[in-house]
């Protein structure tokens, strides 16, 4: 008995030496374990946040350039679609400087375009529509027809059903005369329109409205498909538009107040330089050649 007790005393006592050699860890402090607890639960957010938005911000990045270039063709076909219908649709006929032209339409109408002009027309011409627009100077022999032929120069427009007439419509220079029929002049205004019969012309206010009939006699009217200047009381600038637009040529005044001298008289314009010589007379002026210009002085 007493053995026994010996021994339960040695382990009792090595149990007290061994306990006092082992460290328990130290008890953590609450408010750093909370610290800690709310940085874990904000990182793993952050992840979770960047796992939802990482591929719809990538599949934006990658569409928007493709939805800025549909956005940007929509506005562009929407801009030029009536552009390209218009050029798909539109007959147009240039006559470039030192040349004429003449067309035939397909109601049987002939047109003479003066040089530095064009003349265009919708599909369905002579069908369900005679109508054209001008810009420069022609000289239109219209066939009869049950539908108007209506002529469109800027801002006015001429109506007939069957007759000879010249248009000339260059900026605010607009003049229309009739050889043979009768048209209906309308300006911008409708209590503008005039009418106007064989022999008779009439000029347009600042290229919009007409203004009071006149009478032309030359037999030969209007010179330019004649081959010829028909000149009264017209200042030097506007024949020597006409000079440059016809021989492809550049003429200038050796002073400006030169280009409101008036001449008149009746030039065969042939050739260039009997034109210039005839021209000169008329004027009581003289010109030179100078770097690709003839200059008037």
């Amino acid at each position: 008995m007493k053995n026994f007790e010996n021994r339960l005393d040695r382990m009792m006592q090595r149990i007290w030496e061994d306990s006092a050699k082992i460290r328990l860890p130290e008890v953590p402090d609450t408010n750093d374990a909370w610290m800690r607890m709310e940085q874990l639960m904000d990182i793993q957010e952050n992840e979770s946040i960047q796992k939802t938005v990482v591929k719809p911000t990538v599949l934006t990045s990658f569409m928007r350039p493709k939805l800025i270039w549909a956005v940007a063709a929509a506005l562009t076909l929407t801009f030029i679609s009536p552009i390209l219908y218009n050029t798909f649709t539109t007959t147009s006929i240039v006559v470039e400087r030192g040349h004429l032209k003449t067309l035939i339409l397909a109601d049987g109408s002939t047109i003479k375009l003066n040089a530095e002009s064009t003349l265009s027309y919708k599909q369905g011409f002579g069908e369900i529509h005679r109508n054209v627009t001008l810009s420069g100077e022609a000289y239109f022999d219209v066939k009869k027809g049950e539908i108007p032929f209506i002529v469109q120069f800027g801002s006015a427009t001429v109506e007939v059903l069957g007759t000879e007439f010249n248009i000339h419509a260059r900026g605010t220079d607009v003049d229309v005369s009739v050889l043979e029929g009768i048209v209906k002049v309308s300006g911008t205004e409708e209590t503008k329109d005039v009418v106007l019969t064989a022999g008779q012309k009439v000029d347009f206010i600042n290229g919009n409205n007409p203004g009071n009939l006149e009478k032309f006699e030359h037999k030969k009217y209007p010179g330019w498909i004649y081959n010829r200047l028909i000149l009264d009381q017209t200042n030097l600038k506007s024949v020597c538009k006409e000079i440059e637009r016809k021989f492809n040529v550049k003429i200038e005044f050796a002073s400006a107040d030169l280009g409101n001298i008036t001449v008149t008289g009746v030039i065969d314009a042939n050739e260039f330089n009997p034109v210039m010589e005839t021209l000169a007379t008329l004027a009581q002026r003289s010109f030179k050649f100078e770097k690709d210009t003839y200059i008037i002085y």
